[in-house]
């Protein structure tokens, strides 16, 4: 396993050689968190990669007692081709169960700021919270995803987005979504991942600490781990810095 820690800082890269990354025979797919949609990673300015938007979420109807294996499908079944998938989150677990049981569809995997089970009893409790209305869950939600300086910020961009979206949700598709992660548990399968893996941690992540993927990466032979300055949403408050670890995933492909 390939480790990295500490602060990451973005550096500037060979735009043809990541273009080149890009494009090498397989369709880069960003799959995003609970509440969130594929609007969410527009901050990475990643102009050729695909960010649907999961069941239930960005407009799309609820399907309620979904599962992740459900929405691992729907991924497969939205897109062609060999896929170098991304996700955080939520759209971790996805990429994890579509890895697991879409090997043919998955050149590649990172999973950020996620990890290989759920508490059930925590998630659907949210569930539970959920039904009463996305008032009652934003501020607690948003805390859990963003560290005090930006959540204190009301100009912050990746925070009023995130705010935007969840008070967009359907409350009902937002506990679907906490209950399909209540069945999330692949712990016994992570030796059947075969393809490369970067799994992605925040040091600042309140609600998936970096142990949680360091123990992933250590059951998955030949993965990468790599810890950013960043809290759960990654996307939003360190775009940089994380395009920058998608990036030398990618890099890392090429170079295999």
């Amino acid at each position: 396993m390939e480790v990295g820690r500490g602060v990451r800082r973005p550096r500037l890269v060979c735009a043809a050689q990541f273009e080149a990354a890009l494009s090498r025979d397989a369709t880069l797919v960003l799959l995003h968190p609970i509440g969130l949609d594929g609007n969410s990673f527009s901050l990475l300015g990643l102009h050729d990669a695909v960010a649907p938007d999961l069941l239930g979420h960005g407009g799309r109807p609820r399907q309620p007692g979904m599962t992740l294996d459900d929405l691992a499908r729907d991924v497969a079944e939205g897109s062609s081709g060999p896929l170098d998938v991304v996700g955080v989150s939520l759209g971790a677990m996805v990429g994890l169960h579509l890895a697991l049981d879409h090997p043919e569809r998955v050149r590649s995997l990172v999973v950020a700021c996620s990890g290989a089970f759920a508490d059930p009893d925590t998630m659907l409790d949210r569930a539970r919270a959920a039904e009463s209305g996305m008032a009652g869950v934003l501020e607690e939600t948003l805390r859990r995803w963003f560290t005090p300086g930006a959540f204190a910020r009301a100009d912050h961009p990746g925070v009023q987005r995130a705010r935007d979206s969840l008070l967009q949700m359907d409350p009902l598709a937002f506990a679907d979504g906490w209950r399909a992660i209540a069945g999330h548990d692949v712990r016994d399968r992570l030796g059947e991942l075969k393809v490369p893996l970067t799994c992605v941690a925040g040091s600042k992540d309140l609600a998936a600490p970096p142990e949680r993927l360091l123990a992933i990466a250590e059951a998955v032979e030949g993965s990468r781990f790599v810890v950013l300055d960043a809290p759960h949403i990654v996307q939003l408050e360190e775009p940089a810095a994380f395009r920058q670890a998608i990036e030398e995933h990618l890099q890392a492909i090429l170079d295999r």
